[in-house]
């Protein structure tokens, strides 16, 4: 129900707001290239539409929002993590930020967008590259409202339905590892389905999607920085001991105060 509700929330959105920034957009580009008389013009379309699309998108992160926390679907509460002690909290949400600082070197050194053959998406990473600020916001927006719907809706209501995270939680990190593959390279859905079972296992132990927002943002600062970056094949391994490392200590921090069965 939470999927559905989401995605026809953003499908709408992405309709109405899409074809009024649309009209806009073309309406200024006309008029810039008029008043240019279309010579030595600095006008790039692709850029503005691309921002167009940001803006979209993160206009419906704000209705999913809104709706989720009014709703009471989700929330930003702590959950598990106000019964340990403050320094506790502090290994876990700095070793989740490890394990997802892995995740991105990962992402980055078996990946380069702009590479790609997808022309889109070496436009969007360029875009990204060239404004890096805002792109690190509009991400870190976008990733939250992700996570408060992925895990402090969706996997909140089928680990109350039936609590076997060490079912629940491998299945849901293939099925959105095999989505993000058709979006993008299939060789990307193994750092995403390791993400999201990482995460699925820390929401599961504290039942906040506070730790995994915070570790989203190191994650596209990370890649937002090395974008471009050409890393050799053995930052593979600092990778895999970021991940490991940062994992397993997060999740035995949080290990004496997950649910019982």
């Amino acid at each position: 129900m939470y999927l559905l509700l989401s995605l026809g929330i953003v499908l709408v959105v992405m309709f109405v707001c899409g074809a009024a920034l649309g009209f806009a957009g073309n309406f200024i580009e006309g008029f810039i290239d008029g008043f240019k008389g279309n010579t030595n013009a600095t006008w790039n379309p692709s850029d503005f539409y691309f921002a167009i699309g940001m803006v979209t998108l993160c206009i419906a992160c704000i209705i999913l929002q809104i709706v989720f926390l009014r709703m009471r679907f989700a929330n930003y509460t702590l959950g598990r993590m106000k019964s340990i002690p403050k320094k506790k909290i502090g290994i876990v949400i700095g070793n989740t930020g490890m394990a997802m600082y892995g995740l991105a070197l990962l992402y980055c050194t078996i990946s380069d967008p702009f590479f790609s053959n997808d022309e889109a998406l070496r436009e969007s990473y360029a875009w990204m590259a060239s404004h890096p600020v805002l792109s690190l916001i509009g991400m870190s927006f976008v990733e939250a409202t992700a996570d408060l719907i992925l895990y402090g809706a969706i996997m909140r209501e089928l680990l109350e339905w039936k609590h076997r995270p060490e079912i629940i939680v491998p299945v849901f990190g293939l099925i959105i590892g095999l989505l993000s593959a058709c979006f993008s390279s299939p060789v990307l859905a193994i750092p995403s389905t390791m993400a999201v079972m990482f995460q699925g296992y820390l929401y599961d132990y504290c039942r906040s999607v506070v730790p995994i927002i915070i570790g989203d943002f190191i994650y596209w600062l990370i890649i937002i920085l090395l974008i471009g970056v050409n890393l050799p094949a053995w930052f593979f391994f600092i990778a895999a001991l970021l991940i490991i490392s940062g994992a397993v200590i997060a999740l035995q921090t949080m290990e004496p105060y997950k649910p019982i069965d």
